[in-house]
């Protein structure tokens, strides 16, 4: 599909919707741009920058309109944004900043309560969407100053998440109207979970550990942790190698309790003092784990035990730090392995063995890379698998497309 021409573009712009698959749309930070605002988005769905949350989309609603960012309709994103770009600059990588709850916490809250009690999702949806757009909301806003507040995250997990966010949607041939392979997105999805483990054994490779160096390592390990609860992974999880997803599962789960090792060598695993998002990241973790038992997946997901073991080191606790149904999860969990008790034993240098078991994987797996990466194919490979043989990207520029400066969004009539 051909991008929309320079006459209807700016009418499309002024939502400024980035990377979405979803119905639901509610993020304020554009995963471009650092200085704008974004809420959160089902787990079940893709989430988009700057606009509330929308009715479903179907399968089969993947037209998606195209664009390149930049020029006057990105002015007007940035002026109705109320997050200056001098409040950006100013922002340190590792500050603790204020988030909205996510829209698939509310749900799963709602859902838990009895039938006559549930709000339907459209009411849901417009609640939730009012106190996204309220004036006064917490959204953004130093976690010091509201010390009781439990979404939080560091601007760099925020902006390591946005990336990854958008990069997702690269891999995702039917945003494109182009139809590739069966299983293309889903090794897109396995590339870029690569990536992000690259990105981890990078940080944590370095010879010199600092304080700094370590909330490096959390603020990925964080925003990996975010993107999997946030992103369809459906897939991901069906892309036909089942042991790779497997493995891959499992060096996640080594990269969590690697960085809290690491943490807790440093004397930092101490509640919510220096890593104040400890409780929900392993909420997270334990929430994508159980998940993956609705997608069919029967093997063990490893290091759930040890990961809320550190929690309670740590003297977290789960259920008013973590995401709803934390508290379920955890026992259910110990009835499988039984009584989780803090950890034991002493922390030492690589505890859970990342290098040796991520060098392992590298060998015996080509990994990472930018090979089901849409945008970097050439404009002839994209042509190549469309119906009309025109390259869908036609009106974006070479420059766009090798920085990514590009914004999918799908369409559902009007808008």
């Amino acid at each position: 599909m051909q991008g929309p021409d320079p006459s209807t573009r700016t009418k499309l712009l002024l939502s400024i919707v980035p990377v979405i698959l979803s119905a639901y749309l509610i993020y304020k930070i554009s995963p471009l741009s650092s200085s704008q605002k974004r809420g959160r988005s089902d787990s079940s769905d893709w989430a988009g920058a700057g606009a509330e949350r929308r009715a479903k989309w179907t399968d089969d609603e993947y037209e998606a309109s195209i664009w390149e960012v930049g020029g006057s309709s990105d002015e007007e994103e940035d002026h109705e944004d109320k997050d200056d770009e001098s409040t950006t600059e100013s922002r340190r990588p590792h500050e603790y900043f204020c988030m909205f709850r996510p829209f698939f916490d509310v749900q799963n809250e709602n859902a838990a309560k009895p039938e006559e009690d549930q709000l339907n999702e459209d009411h849901l949806l417009y609640r939730y969407n009012e106190a996204v757009k309220a004036d006064d909301s917490i959204e953004l806003k130093p976690a010091s100053e509201h010390p009781e507040h439990r979404w939080v995250a560091m601007w760099e997990t925020w902006k390591l998440f946005s990336a990854w966010e958008r990069r997702a949607s690269y891999t995702n041939p039917e945003f494109f109207n182009m139809h590739i392979s069966k299983h293309f997105h889903g090794y897109g999805m396995q590339e870029m979970v690569e990536n992000m483990l690259i990105t981890f054994d990078k940080e944590f490779g370095k010879k010199k550990r600092t304080k700094k160096s370590i909330r490096q390592m959390w603020a990925i390990v964080a925003a990996m942790m975010q993107w999997l609860m946030e992103i369809p992974q459906q897939a991901w999880i069906t892309m036909g190698d089942a042991k790779k997803f497997e493995t891959t599962v499992g060096l996640i789960g080594r990269a969590l309790v690697s960085v809290l090792n690491e943490i807790d060598r440093a004397k930092m695993l101490k509640g919510d003092v220096d890593i104040k998002d400890l409780g929900l990241v392993v909420s997270f973790y334990i929430s994508w784990a159980d998940s993956l038992k609705s997608h069919g997946q029967n093997f063990e997901v490893p290091f759930r035990k040890e990961a809320v073991a550190y929690a309670k080191k740590a003297g977290v606790d789960l259920n008013a730090a973590g995401c709803f149904g934390t508290e379920e999860k955890v026992k259910a969990l110990e009835k499988e392995v039984g009584r989780i008790k803090s950890l034991s034993g002493s922390p030492r240098s690589d505890r859970w063995e990342w290098r040796r078991k991520f060098k392992k994987f590298c060998k015996e797996n080509k990994i990472g890379g930018e090979k089901y990466n849409i945008l970097r194919m050439s404009r002839t490979q994209r042509a190549s698998f469309t119906v009309d043989n025109k390259d869908p990207l036609a009106d974006v520029s070479d420059k766009a497309l090798q920085e990514g400066n590009v914004r999918v969004r799908p369409r559902r009539g009007g808008v």
